[in-house]
């Protein structure tokens, strides 16, 4: 929600980690996966994860779907052994059962926990991608069908794997079902009242660009010095003021050196036109957005 925020000192460029490649030889057709744990949904303060495993041993995969908010995107995540690094950039293709379109998303690689290799997307994703953008200021319309998500058995990983995996991950209507009832808590939990906000008119619009709430001064100096790149994720609480109530850092990849300087930054800098119902009142509302640093070489 919003455009993104890139912090860029001298001679910077946007951060981009190395891209994982496929570790067999031996290209084969697919290589399909069954489930090999339930469904779990994670009620964290700030984002709700819906987690699943597939296959065994070597061959084992998580899968993670995040959701920072009511939505019908999210955040995907792969690991495990077969997506290690690589020194190149590419997108990834990932099709949503059999029945939608094919898509090429970014993503960077990173590890999970202990040292396991993992795709971690950049874009938001949806199982059925727009037939055109929506605008950021526009209030959230419904462009997915729950017949989509039933529809929805498998997932397809294809390129730039040597060899496709697919997930058998079953029907995910009740999948997707529990995770709209987590982002619905996280509303409330941040005393967000979720009926009024279901039919926004308005939500809360940034005054000014955001691009300007974040300057080069506010990377960390140490940061800088070590030549420390990081992403963060951050959520604000808008009053019916237009100010922002508090801020909120939902995944870092360096929390220790970025995190305060960002809500620091935001705390002083940004504002907005409030959200509004139905009926044109202002609510409390949020905002949602990332900053990437990166320090040129």
């Amino acid at each position: 929600m919003g455009e993104k925020i890139y912090l860029l000192p001298k001679a910077a460029i946007s951060l981009l980690v190395a891209l994982s490649m496929p570790v067999s030889a031996h290209a084969q057709e697919r290589l399909v996966l069954a489930a090999s744990s339930s469904w779990n949904i994670n009620y964290a303060d700030d984002y709700c994860r819906l987690q699943r495993m597939f296959g065994t041993g070597d061959e084992k995969v998580m899968l993670m779907i995040d959701r920072f908010s009511p939505s019908e995107s999210f955040r995907l995540n792969l690991a495990g052994k077969r997506f290690s690094r690589s020194g190149s950039v590419e997108a990834a293709t990932v099709q949503f059962g059999a029945d939608l379109p094919e898509q090429k998303l970014e993503f960077y690689a990173g590890d999970l926990g202990k040292e396991v290799p993992a795709w971690l997307f950049i874009p938001n994703v949806r199982i059925r991608p727009l037939a055109e953008p929506i605008k950021e200021d526009e209030p959230r319309k419904v462009t997915f069908s729950e017949a989509d998500e039933a529809a929805v058995n498998e997932i397809r990983i294809g390129k730039p794997l040597k060899q496709q995996v697919v997930l058998q991950t079953g029907s995910m209507k009740g999948a997707f079902g529990a995770l709209r009832a987590c982002t619905d808590e996280l509303l409330r939990h941040w005393g967000i009242d979720v009926d009024r906000h279901r039919e926004v008119a308005q939500i809360a619009r940034p005054i000014g660009s955001p691009g300007n709430w974040l300057r080069n001064s506010d990377y960390p100096g140490d940061m800088v010095v070590k030549g420390e790149p990081g992403m963060v994720q951050f959520r604000l609480v808008i009053g019916e003021d237009g100010l922002v109530r508090s801020c909120h850092v939902q995944q870092s990849t360096n929390s220790e050196g970025f995190d305060e300087a960002v809500c620091n930054a935001l705390k002083r800098r940004a504002r907005f036109e409030p959200a509004r119902d139905k009926a044109g009142n202002p609510l409390v509302s949020y905002y949602m957005n990332r900053v990437h640093f990166s320090v040129g070489r």
